[in-house]
């Protein structure tokens, strides 16, 4: 299994719409039923998206990515980082209370 930090950069926010983010958040909210995607939010500036996904391989994140209606209606762009974990805490929804 790969690991890939996935960094959105909006383009064209006003190409934002109620459809727009319907479509978005389903098609996010199908990889995280799937358990590809760990967590995903929003940049403190609002200037885009971050996400940390799981893969065999990066041809996956890419065809993902290449088909999230974000990057397909033209209103952000994607930065893909893979990274090899080296050490995990032992208990992730703790860690991210504090």
């Amino acid at each position: 299994m790969k690991f890939f930090m996935v960094e959105g950069t909006l383009q064209h926010i006003e190409q934002m719409n109620e459809k727009v983010m319907i479509e978005h958040k389903s098609y996010t909210q199908k990889e995280m039923d799937a358990g590809n995607i760990l967590m995903a939010g929003l940049k403190e500036d609002m200037s885009g998206g971050l996400f940390i996904m799981k893969s065999d391989s990066l041809a996956h994140v890419q065809t993902y990515l290449e088909n999230e209606p974000f990057y397909t209606y033209g209103i952000q762009t994607y930065r893909i980082i893979e990274f090899s974990p080296h050490f995990l805490t032992q208990n992730l929804a703790q860690w991210l209370e504090k």
